[in-house]
């Protein structure tokens, strides 16, 4: 299926690795421009990426103002964008009793701020180009609240709400300009995968053992029972950001495994 993303431009945050790297590679193969993101070594991912097409970046912090500022003029100088994926993000299980206010504030700032500002700084542009896609990676956690991660449910839920109000916004507009949530689940990230591996050596396990044991015990609800690969979320996330998919608008696509058993 040919996605129709020739010519478009797409900026996607925290991008060096993990899903954001695997949705910039997807959209690279089917030929959009692709501005990666990073706090540092995007030189490197560029050089990496470069032979599935046009690739460059933009180096900074998302969670801090100025740095996000510097990264809008900088994307603005090469022509802007066309597709924003919100995909940077910090996540740490902690009991809900030991998160301070400083990791609450520390968690609003890269999750949810980050969000906020790309989306300021963009949509408005988009509404007036008569196209545009913003797609939010939030996570099946915004739905579910794990307890485990109480601080990063949070965010999560804050975009699957931004993403709503922003879609809401497109009412009437006759443009084909669209706005959704994608919600991953356990995912199998390089930090994931690092965990998965010296878990199971601690103890004593294969990782086809723990993994088996983990989704039996920790996520019975898993109608897959694995993790999910990133190159999985990538595809689509692709097909969200292409013209193809303008009937979705305002949607919370989940992309979990089955662990949410309600049907709306």
């Amino acid at each position: 299926m040919d996605l129709q993303l020739n010519g478009k431009t797409a900026f996607v945050s925290g991008s060096t690795k993990g899903i954001g790297r695997a949705i910039a590679t997807a959209l690279l193969d089917e030929g959009a421009r692709v501005i990666i993101n990073g706090r540092s070594d995007t030189g490197k991912v560029v050089s990496e990426l470069s032979s599935h097409g046009d690739v460059l970046a933009v180096e900074g912090d998302l969670a801090d103002t100025d740095d996000c500022d510097n990264i809008c003029r900088e994307i603005d100088a090469t022509g802007g964008i066309d597709i924003l994926i919100n995909n940077m993000g910090i996540f740490n299980p902690k009991p809900f009793e030991e998160i301070n206010d400083d990791e609450w504030q520390a968690f609003f700032s890269a999750n949810v701020m980050s969000t906020v500002r790309l989306s300021r700084h963009y949509f408005p542009g988009m509404l007036k180009r008569d196209f545009g896609r913003v797609i939010n990676i939030a996570s099946e956690a915004g739905m579910r609240g794990l307890e485990s991660m109480v601080h990063y449910s949070m965010t999560k839920g804050a975009q699957i709400v931004i993403g709503r109000g922003l879609a809401n916004l497109t009412q009437g507009c006759g443009a084909d300009i669209t706005v959704n949530s994608v919600l991953p689940g356990p995912t199998l990230t390089e930090g994931v995968s690092s965990w998965l591996t010296e878990s199971a050596r601690v103890q004593g396990k294969s990782e086809e053992q723990f993994v088996s044991e983990f989704f039996r015990e920790t996520e019975p609800d898993s109608l897959i029972q694995r993790f999910i690969k990133p190159e999985e979320i990538a595809s689509i996330v692709a097909f969200i950001a292409s013209p193809l998919s303008s009937a979705i608008n305002g949607a919370s696509i989940k992309a979990e495994g089955g662990l949410i058993k309600s049907i709306v």
